[in-house]
């Protein structure tokens, strides 16, 4: 399909966020913050405009809509870009947001106050260890004259499990390895874990307990070990945005990447998108996204942070 300037008829910037769907676009109030407190937004002057409280007439009749839970508030500097959501209305100059977006004392920032069209409070998913017993899944032991602890913490020197979880380990009277735990799930991961093994050496050993010991300890997480969230697809009251890529803010722009979550909850992520371009799909939400690391399997899904996007319906 051939889009046209007059398919649109409003726009809004979009401030990447994991779970902060694009709002508006008419903006219902704006101003300039006119004191700092953590993750709130303080206008004394908003009275101009109503103040943030709704306000009904004696019959019952709305005279000013006022700001609702869950419509999102933009930093709108140049230098300080944020956007959060409100999670209260503390009264009629001051709101309590999601994030703590409004920090500058002196130089108050502008901010504008959208209707908001959901927000996703699960976007971690994937797989993670389980907190448990690790000994039964002990594939290789002949770790022997170790001195005697018990729950030690204790890195793995190698195997296939990357992630970040931790484990301790105990090694009887004997000096043998007797008890091997997981003490923390660690992070999600995109990958499976069932089948990752994970090592721990002599010098592994040695580092922690002493004693002139020798052998190692090999471990294989099972099913058991593993449990998974899935990936949340619900996007509440998301409505539909063509999202247009403006490049970065280099003088002249470069390509952007864009991680996006389009209307029907897919994730997406577009790679070198030229200035000027529009994305092929109606999108709820531009990501944040993150780089590429051991807890995502090494992919990329990251926004470029430099870039500068239009949401138009």
């Amino acid at each position: 399909m051939m889009i046209t300037a007059s398919d649109f008829s409003g726009g809004i910037k979009a401030i990447p966020s994991d779970t902060i769907n694009i709002p508006g676009p008419e903006s219902k109030y704006d101003g300039i913050s006119t004191a700092v407190a953590a993750s709130k937004l303080t206008d004394t002057l908003i009275g101009l405009q109503g103040g943030f409280l709704q306000i009904l007439d004696a019959s019952g009749k709305v005279i000013n809509q006022g700001v609702q839970v869950g419509d999102v508030v933009y930093n709108t500097s140049t230098a300080r870009p944020g956007v959060a959501y409100v999670t209260a209305v503390d009264s009629a100059t001051s709101l309590s947001l999601s994030a703590n977006i409004f920090l500058q004392t002196a130089d108050r920032d502008s901010y504008r106050i959208y209707r908001g069209h959901g927000v996703d409070l699960s976007t971690a998913w994937g797989w993670k260890l389980v907190v448990e017993d690790l000994f039964p899944e002990v594939t290789f032991n002949d770790a022997a004259g170790f001195t005697a602890g018990t729950d030690q913490a204790i890195v793995p020197s190698g195997g296939t499990y990357l992630g970040d979880a931790t484990f301790s380990m105990t090694v009887d009277g004997t000096g043998k390895v007797t008890e091997l735990d997981i003490v923390t799930t660690g992070s999600f991961s995109e990958i499976d874990l069932t089948g990752q093994t994970i090592i721990f050496d002599t010098a592994s050993i040695e580092g922690v307990f002493g004693g002139g010991g020798n052998g190692q300890v090999n471990a294989t997480f099972v099913a058991s070990n593993v449990t998974f969230s899935p990936e949340k697809l619900d996007v509440g009251n998301a409505i539909p945005f063509q999202l247009y890529c403006g490049g970065t803010t280099a003088v002249p722009p470069l390509a952007c990447d864009v991680y996006v979550t389009t209307i029907d909850g897919d994730f997406v992520f577009f790679e070198g998108v030229q200035p000027g371009e529009i994305l092929p799909v109606a999108v709820c939400r531009v990501n944040a996204g993150a780089p590429a690391a051991v807890g995502n399997g090494n992919t990329n899904t990251l926004t470029t942070t430099t870039g500068r996007y239009v949401a138009l319906n």
